[in-house]
C-alpha cells in the first residue's frame, strides 16, 4: 500500500503559492488559533477537495500484496540482523499491513516485529505482538522461541511469577534445541534468583553494623583509638577480622575505633562516650574539631534549616535565628525538636502500614513527612535520608523498581556525606540499590553497583560474607544472559 504523499505535497505547495502573498504573509505570522480561522476562510469546497483526493489516489495501489509482504519480511530481517531495530520494525509493520488478516503469515510478521520490540526495550508492546502471533495460529514448530521471548519480556516487566509458569511449560512439554536450552536454564536461574531477593523476602531491608566489645579479643584490645581509623573490624562468630580501610604504610600506627565516629557523633558527645576508657581523644579529628572552633560536620548536616527561607539556623542558646540576614526569622530549639520527634513518630507509623501490607497508605504517609521535614531540617538531614530509604523500601514492596532506585540513589547521596563513600553504610546502601537495579532488570547498571558494593563490603566483612556470596551471584547470573540483554540494558 503506498499513498500519494509527495502529490498530495505537490498540490498543497500549488495551493499555497497560489494565494494572495499579503495573505500568505497574514498565515505565516499568525498565532495557531488566527491560522485556522484565516484557513477555513480560503478552504475551497468540500466536493471540490473529494474529488481532488480521489484524483490524486485514481492510481495509488490499496490492495494487499503477498509479494510485497514477503520482500518486507525479508528486509526487516535483514535488517535486525545487522542490529537495526528499529528499521526492522518499520519494515515488519509493512510486511504485516501486506498480509491477509488470520493467516501464518501475518502472524510470523506480528513475531517477527515482537524480536525488535524487545531488543528496542518496548516489553509491553512486545507482549501485545507475541499475543496477536498466538492468535493468528502461529506455527507449532516456532512456538518455544516466542514463548521463550515471552518469558523474558515478563521478567523484565517484574512479572515473576507469570515468566515462571511460561518456564514451566517450556521446560516439561516442549522440546528445544541446544541454543534454546542454554536460554531456557539462563531465564529459569534469573527467575529463581529474582524470586529469592523479592519484596515478599525483603529484598530491601535496613542493615546497620553492630558494634561488639572488643576487649574481649586480646590482640585488638591492644590497639589504639582515633575517631578516623585507618582499619575496619567485622565479627564472626567468636573471631574478628581487622583489615586496612585505606593503605597503612610501614611503621605507621593502626588504629581502630572504640566506637565514637567522627561522622556520626559531635566531638563533645564522642570525648564523652570515651570517658569511660578513661583518655581524652586526641586524634587528629577531634583536634581539628577542638582548635579551631569550627563547627563539626555532623552538626551543619544534621541542623534544623529556616521554615521560612529554608537557609541553616544558627547559634548555640534556647533560641535559633536564620542566618539570613534579609530573613531575621527566630524559632525556639524546643519547637523544632518537638516537630523533629513528631515527624519521626509519623515515620514509625507509615512503616507499621508496610508491615501489615499497606503499601499505597504508607507511601502517602512518607512523602507527606518528607514534604514536611524540607520546611525545618536541612536538605543533607540525616533523617532525609532516611526518609528516601524508606520510599526505595515501600516502592520495591511494590514491584516499582525505577522509582525505588530513584530514591535509594538520594538516599547513598546523603550517606556518602555523612559516612563517606567507602563507609560500611554506603556499602550497606549500594547492597540494597543492587538487589534493586537487579530485579529491575537495569542489567549494566546492576552490574557496575555490585562491583562497587563489592569493593566497600570486602574489607569491612571480607569476601566469605553473606552480602558478598549474594552480590556475587547476582553478578554470576546476570553476566550469563545473551549478549543481546546485556546490550540492551
Amino acid at each position: 500500500m503506498a499513498l500519494p504523499v509527495a502529490e498530495w505535497r505537490g498540490r498543497t505547495a500549488r495551493l499555497w503559492a497560489a494565494l494572495d502573498p499579503a495573505l500568505r504573509e497574514r498565515l505565516a505570522a499568525a498565532s495557531l488559533h488566527d491560522a485556522v480561522r484565516l484557513g477555513c476562510d480560503v478552504l475551497r469546497t468540500e466536493e471540490e477537495e473529494e474529488a481532488a483526493l480521489v484524483q490524486l489516489c485514481h492510481r495509488a495501489p490499496t490492495d494487499k500484496k503477498p509479494e510485497a509482504a514477503s520482500w518486507y519480511r525479508e528486509q526487516g530481517n535483514q535488517e535486525f540482523k545487522r542490529g537495526q531495530y528499529q528499521a526492522a520494525l518499520r519494515l515488519y509493520s509493512k510486511a504485516a499491513s501486506h498480509e491477509l488478516p488470520g493467516s501464518p503469515e501475518v502472524s510470523v510478521c506480528f513475531a517477527n516485529r515482537s524480536a525488535a520490540l524487545l531488543h528496542l526495550g518496548h516489553f509491553e508492546v512486545c507482549l501485545e505482538d507475541i499475543a496477536r502471533a498466538e492468535s493468528h495460529g502461529y506455527p507449532d514448530r516456532l512456538l518455544p522461541k516466542v514463548l521463550l521471548r515471552k518469558a523474558e519480556c515478563l521478567l523484565c516487566l517484574g512479572r515473576l511469577q507469570d515468566a515462571q509458569d511460561i518456564l514451566r511449560v517450556l521446560e516439561s512439554k516442549i522440546a528445544l534445541d541446544g541454543v534454546m536450552t542454554t536460554h531456557l536454564t539462563r531465564l529459569k536461574k534469573l527467575s529463581q534468583l529474582k524470586v529469592k531477593l523479592g519484596p515478599g523476602d525483603g529484598a530491601v531491608v535496613d542493615k546497620k553494623p553492630v558494634r561488639l566489645a572488643t576487649a574481649f579479643f586480646p590482640v585488638l584490645s591492644l590497639l589504639n583509638h582515633s575517631c578516623h581509623p585507618n582499619t575496619s573490624v567485622s565479627f564472626s562468630g567468636t573471631a574478628a577480622t581487622v583489615r586496612a580501610a585505606q593503605p597503612i604504610s610501614s611503621g605507621q600506627e593502626v588504629l581502630h575505633c572504640y566506637g565514637p565516629h567522627w561522622c556520626r557523633m559531635r566531638v563533645a558527645e564522642r570525648q564523652q562516650l570515651l570517658s569511660q576508657y578513661f583518655f581524652e581523644c586526641r586524634c587528629p579529628a577531634c583536634l581539628e574539631e577542638l582548635e579551631s572552633g569550627v563547627k563539626s560536620v555532623v552538626s551543619i548536616r544534621n541542623s534544623f534549616c529556616c521554615p521560612k527561607c529554608q537557609a541553616p539556623m544558627q547559634g548555640e542558646e534556647d533560641t535559633l535565628c536564620c542566618s539570613n540576614e534579609a530573613c531575621a526569622t527566630s524559632a525556639s530549639r524546643d519547637h523544632l525538636s518537638g516537630r523533629l520527634q513528631d515527624l519521626q513518630q509519623q515515620i514509625k507509623k507509615a512503616l507499621d502500614l508496610l508491615r501489615v501490607g499497606k503499601a499505597d497508605q504508607a507511601i502517602k504517609m512518607l512523602l507527606k513527612c518528607q514534604m514536611d521535614a524540607g520546611t525545618f531540617l536541612s536538605p543533607e538531614h540525616l533523617l532525609m535520608g532516611e526518609l528516601e530509604d524508606h520510599l526505595a523500601q515501600v516502592y520495591a514492596t511494590l514491584g516499582k523498581w525505577q522509582e525505588a532506585a530513584r530514591h535509594l540513589k538520594k538516599s547513598i547521596e546523603i550517606v556518602e556525606m555523612h559516612h563517606g563513600p567507602s563507609s560500611v553504610e554506603t556499602g550497606h546502601e549500594l547492597f540494597k540499590l543492587a538487589q534493586i537495579l537487579f530485579n529491575g532488570f537495569a542489567v549494566s547498571e546492576a552490574l557496575s553497583t555490585i562491583q562497587r558494593a563489592e569493593g566497600i563490603l570486602s574489607v569491612h566483612f571480607g569476601p566469605q560474607s553473606a552480602q558478598i556470596q549474594e552480590l556475587q551471584e547476582m553478578k554470576a547470573c546476570l553476566s550469563e544472559l545473551p549478549r543481546n540483554i546485556l546490550q540492551r540494558t
